[in-house]
């Protein structure tokens, strides 16, 4: 039978680990039978391809997080570790030939959570459980309507970021059981709803407990005092929101619930660290690498540490490169300039009026550069 996939895609028949788990669950479907229709043993076994061990590799995990905590203390936010309390929905609404989709982070491979989705979220909460008022709401988010209200458009004062997990995810089969198929399936209903139908066990995918989630906010102004406090405040309403009402999809049915877990924000700190100690340890590198030989010598003589050490070995060594025939004439040139650098860094009073000590020293240097 010939699957409707790419052409010549070679996929194989069975999820292995090394693939990404969201590009092969989406886009390789073969669960079909011969009549071209889709059973529940079909949706059962797809489904559980990808619920036997956690997907998404650790290393490409942490470097995604990385970025994503680097970014948002850039611009002035914070970061959080949630960790679900209860299985998690995301992207049900999707489609996929098992009848309810999931979404997947796109590079990553993994389940995530849009911060589109994260905005929403914490608006609704914002919206229907706390006493704040229209235009706070605006402020923070954005108003839903330009002009409405006499409400002028314009984005909110708080940035909301992709929720990503810190680590490979373990994902499980659910089930939701619909009594009244035929009644939901009918374009004018005419049938009522009764116990006589059949329920009809429709699997899903869903993120399991104990699975920990990073979410980012930041200030969208770093140096504007209101926008820093509106971040602080989405934050606390974040975090009451994921514990309250939950995030993604059948949250009415307790699906979605999160809890803070401290513990994988000190992991992620640590790391955090790690990462900015690694960048200086490369800079500091790149300008070792970039110093001429000329200037290396030159701080090995104490220039940018002890003053009366360098002024010794000016006298005694760089003014005498000055004057010898064999150094070349880019070598001088570059003599000079430290020097001359070096006497408007620490001396700069004698190097617009040069002293008695100094005159001739000076008066070198500027004729080696030609002023």
């Amino acid at each position: 039978m010939v699957l409707p996939l790419y052409h010549n895609h070679n996929a194989p028949r069975r999820f292995k680990r090394s693939f990404n788990t969201g590009l092969w669950y989406d886009k390789f479907f073969q669960g079909w039978a011969r009549d071209w229709t889709i059973g529940d043993r079909g949706k059962r076994d797809w489904i559980n391809q990808v619920t036997g061990i956690p997907v998404g590799e650790r290393a490409f995990l942490k470097e995604a997080v990385l970025r994503l905590v680097m970014l948002a203390k850039d611009l002035g936010g914070e970061c959080r570790c949630f960790a679900t309390s209860w299985r998690f929905v995301t992207g049900l609404g999707r489609s996929h030939p098992v009848e309810n989709g999931f979404a997947w982070h796109h590079t990553l491979g993994t389940p995530y959570l849009p911060g589109s989705s994260v905005k929403g979220m914490v608006r609704s909460w914002a919206e229907n459980w706390v006493e704040v008022s229209p235009d706070d709401v605006n402020r923070l988010f954005g108003p839903r309507e330009a002009n409405a209200n006499n409400v002028e458009k314009h984005i909110g004062s708080v940035l909301f970021f992709d929720a990503l997990p810190i680590s490979p995810v373990q994902l499980e089969e659910e089930v939701m059981t619909p009594h009244y198929q035929e009644y939901y399936q009918q374009e004018q209903p005419q049938l009522a709803p009764g116990d006589w139908y059949d329920p009809v066990p429709i699997p899903f995918l869903a993120v399991a407990p104990q699975q920990t989630f990073l979410f980012a906010l930041a200030p969208r102004r770093r140096t504007a005092e209101q926008d820093r406090e509106d971040f602080l405040l989405a934050f606390e309403w974040l975090t009451d929101a994921l514990t309250a009402i939950g995030a993604g999809a059948k949250t009415t049915a307790g699906y979605g619930r999160f809890v803070r877990e401290k513990s994988g924000e000190t992991e992620i700190n640590k790391w955090w660290q790690e990462a900015v100690q690694k960048l200086q340890q490369r800079e500091t590198q790149k300008e070792e690498e970039a110093v001429s030989p000329v200037k290396k010598e030159m701080m090995q003589d104490s220039y940018d540490q002890d003053q009366e050490a360098f002024m010794r070995a000016m006298g005694e060594k760089w003014l005498k490169k000055l004057a010898e025939e064999q150094s070349s004439a880019e070598e001088k040139q570059e003599v000079a300039l430290l020097l001359k650098q070096w006497y408007l860094t620490y001396r700069k009073e004698q190097w617009k009026k040069p002293n008695k000590k100094n005159k001739e020293k000076i008066a070198l240097i500027k004729r080696v550069l030609g002023e």
